[in-house]
């Protein structure tokens, strides 16, 4: 008798157990994961860990839906920071309930909050000067965990510059370009991350110098020409100069969002030479035809 009873407390506890397991929620919320990192080599292709530090915002979509008419998820926007491993931490944590996701995101490269704001899709008018970087992840199921990989958006010019014959204790004292203008469609599309092309240029700006190399991040351009203007100390023929000043005229040709355009010249005693250039995606091309001049 004792034991037909113990069985029974066995049977009905049994079913009570499982009956509340049956009648748990369904739809339980779970936080989403973010991890980062960027194709940030010309060259190699390999991506590399982002940088410790670095922030972003990260945008939420149901998965499918269209940016551009499409209400972001609650609690994104949200701004994020890179630590260990790529491990990007929202200032709040992003719980959604069941279902899929599109994740979008933008960043900066560097420790400031993107501050983009987009409307249908689009953010405001962009500027020169800044490494803009955009990451998509969809179809993320909820509490999933999205890995951004970054793409570099805005313009990268490099300019390189190498002694010809006769000339020696060559130093780069400054380089300048005249960059694209800021224009009413220099703006980030959110789904795809591309920036529109500006169609004029401005004055001549100096940019980043080391040793002999230059560099600089510009919004896209339409299919204008770039005037270079670069200015050196050196040996030339055995006579030291100072403060010599060549320019170079970029015959008309687009820079397209995403690439990275490196341009090598040679200093002789009357001229600078054109020897070569590479468009790299941030993609290889080449450019041609450059008249460059002494000043």
């Amino acid at each position: 008798m004792k034991n037909f009873i113990t069985t029974g407390i066995t049977v009905f506890c049994t079913i009570i157990f499982i009956s509340c397991e049956k009648r748990e929620p369904s739809n339980v919320i779970e936080e989403s994961k973010f991890y980062a990192s960027f194709n940030g080599e010309t060259q190699t292709k390999a991506t590399t860990q982002f940088t410790n530090g670095n922030k972003a915002t990260i945008y939420g979509y149901s998965a499918g839906a269209n940016v551009t008419s499409a209400t972001p998820v609650s609690g994104t926007p949200v701004d994020a920071t890179c630590g260990p491993a790529g491990l990007l931490t929202p200032t709040t944590p992003v719980f959604l309930p069941k279902g899929s996701y599109d994740f979008y995101s933008v960043s900066l490269n560097n420790g400031n909050s993107p501050n983009m704001t987009f409307s249908s899709g689009v953010s405001g008018q962009l500027s020169n000067g800044i490494d803009y970087l955009w990451a998509k992840c969809v179809n993320i199921a909820q509490g999933g965990t999205a890995s951004f990989t970054y793409n570099h958006k805005a313009v990268g010019i490099e300019i390189n510059v190498t002694p010809g014959t006769g000339i020696s204790n060559l130093t780069v004292t400054s380089i300048s370009i005249t960059p694209a203008t800021p224009a009413a469609n220099s703006k980030m599309n959110l789904s795809s991350g591309s920036i529109g092309e500006s169609n004029s240029v401005g004055a001549m700006t100096p940019i980043s110098l080391s040793g002999q190399q230059g560099k600089y991040i510009m919004l896209p351009l339409s299919s204008i020409g770039i005037n270079i203007e670069l200015t050196v100390n050196a040996t030339i023929g055995g006579t030291a100069v100072t403060a010599k000043k060549y320019s170079a005229s970029i015959p008309a040709q687009a820079y397209s969002s995403g690439y990275y355009y490196t341009i090598n010249l040679t200093v002789s005693s009357t001229a600078l030479q054109f020897s070569g250039a590479l468009v790299d995606d941030w993609t290889n091309q080449t450019i041609t035809g450059i008249s460059l001049t002494e000043q």
